[in-house]
């Protein structure tokens, strides 16, 4: 049920059968693009640098969490907010990233540990991690992001089992007609 509920909501701003890379010019007439590229554009506003700068108050409050950065590309026509936070846990850097779609009140969270990265010093990981008195790990941070996303904000997390359901019929930039995935039609084409 809700798979077909949210391939209904994605046909609103995806047109069907309409490939933009072989079709691009009357992919980017359609009525669904425009409604899509108004809403992004309406989003990306000033105005709303102001939600965007609501949702880090609400992370502020937690001396971890207040790490969070803004990561958003609206501008390359991303359909979430992208929030980004480094931690250091069990001497390696890992990241929490956070999604919050613009079309649906949905969030993902994705996790890294970047094993053998080159950008900061083993020593300097050891030191943060020294000076870090928070005992969380990165799995219960990520159980308080998920209570701050859900109670504050009123988001529910996407559903793991729809998020790489291919919608066969629409597509968008760089993802070909039958590669499309509901992650891609609410969040950004980066999975």
């Amino acid at each position: 049920m809700i798979r077909e509920v949210l391939k209904e909501i994605a046909y609103l701003y995806y047109p069907k059968n309409i490939c933009p890379w072989t079709q691009k010019e009357l992919y980017l007439e359609t009525m669904e693009y425009e409604r899509l590229k108004a809403l992004i554009e309406y989003f990306d506003s000033e105005d709303n640098q102001k939600l965007r700068n609501s949702i880090r108050v609400e992370f502020d409050k937690d001396l971890v969490l207040r790490g969070f950065e803004d990561f958003s590309r609206l501008d390359w026509e991303d359909r979430c907010y992208t929030f980004f936070l480094n931690i250091v846990e069990g001497g390696e850097l890992c990241s929490i990233t956070l999604y919050l779609s613009i079309l649906v009140p949905y969030y993902v969270i994705e996790t890294l540990i970047h094993k053998n990265q080159m950008i900061i010093s083993k020593s300097r990981i050891e030191e943060l991690e020294k000076e870090n008195l928070d005992p969380r790990k990165m799995k219960d941070l990520v159980l308080d992001i998920k209570s701050i996303v859900e109670t504050k904000l009123l988001y529910q997390e996407f559903p793991e089992t729809l998020i790489h359901g291919v919608i066969e019929d629409i597509s968008f930039q760089d993802i070909y007609l039958g590669h499309f995935k509901m992650y891609n039609a609410f969040f950004n084409n980066r999975r």
